[in-house]
């Protein structure tokens, strides 16, 4: 909060008078209060309370100018700054705020609320003093303007882009009068499914790695088209490696396979010695003549199916 160090601005803005007692409870302002002049609080209710008396007696002025003043400001008084006691909290408080045994009712003020009505009493020096002397911590307080934080970045399901697209092509295929092949729709669906994902990672993760599934390494990085069939089909691929390299990592994350979104291991191919480590890989996996059967004879089938690899 920062105000210009001028006494009006209190006098004539409620709005800025509830903005300075807000950084205040209600024992620093007696202490704010006991800077200009001396004021005795009476604690009750464990709270400490002052008589219109002893607030008109404090800012030297007479009472009906203290009542004026709260009549025509009652809306802008706190709960916790002022109160009329009656009935039984009347009785409980007569003896502690040393109230005449005849009195009906009366008006009470927190510290805050004698700062309140400080801050609108203008025929009293004292009040004054004590204007300048919040004007003073008000202007000691930083500025603090609320960040706004930013909006977190959101995107669309990879399946709604997926078949928002895939149905965009069939249309294009319509409007010029052919149509999917439907292995290409499965092939073009994996790869948009891959790229996407790994997109859309970067996109929304500012960070220099790179999480590949071993297909997608091997298509991308190496350019070797990686089959759906036959002996060095991609399923097989990503058995050889965590077969005869576990050591590349187990990390998984679920990615879109054939349509699906299905749980896969991908690797660190930001850091060399992975990179590297795939590489050697992929590239005995397809000097290999037959790498199911040497994946049957390492026992890569005899637990249970393992997790799909793209």
């Amino acid at each position: 909060m920062s105000l210009p160090l001028n006494q009006n601005v209190l006098v004539e803005s409620p709005s800025l008078r509830t903005s300075a007692l807000s950084n205040l409870d209600d024992s620093r302002a007696q202490e704010v209060l006991s800077k200009a002049k001396a004021i005795v609080f009476a604690v009750w209710n464990g709270s400490s309370w002052a008589t219109t008396a002893q607030i008109a007696e404090y800012f030297s002025v007479t009472e009906s100018a203290v009542k004026e003043l709260t009549r025509v400001n009652q809306s802008e008084f706190q709960t916790q700054e002022t109160k009329t006691l009656a009935g039984k909290d009347l009785r409980d408080a007569r003896q502690t705020l040393c109230l005449p045994s005849r009195t009906s009712q009366i008006r009470v003020f927190s510290a805050l609320g004698a700062l309140r009505i400080a801050m609108i009493l203008q025929q009293s020096q004292v009040a004054a003093q004590v204007r300048t002397i919040i004007l003073d911590l008000v202007a000691a307080v930083p500025s603090i303007i609320p960040q706004t934080p930013a909006p977190v970045p959101a995107l669309p399901p990879v399946e709604q882009r997926l078949h928002t697209l895939v149905l965009a092509m069939k249309t294009l295929a319509e409007l010029t009068g052919g149509r999917l092949n439907p292995y290409m729709e499965q092939q073009f669906k994996d790869y948009a499914g891959n790229l996407l994902a790994e997109h859309n990672r970067k996109l929304l993760t500012p960070s220099e790695e790179r999480w590949l599934g071993v297909v997608n390494f091997a298509e991308s990085e190496l350019g070797k088209k990686v089959p759906l069939s036959g002996a060095h089909y991609r399923g097989h691929l990503g058995t050889w490696v965590r077969t005869f390299y576990p050591h590349l990592g187990d990390r998984q994350e679920t990615r879109l396979v054939n349509g699906v979104q299905q749980p896969i291991y991908v690797y660190a191919c930001h850091e060399p010695a992975v990179a590297a480590g795939l590489t050697k890989a992929i590239e005995e996996f397809f000097a290999h003549p037959s790498p199911g059967a040497a994946l049957r004879q390492a026992g890569a089938f005899a637990s249970k199916k393992a997790v799909v690899t793209a």
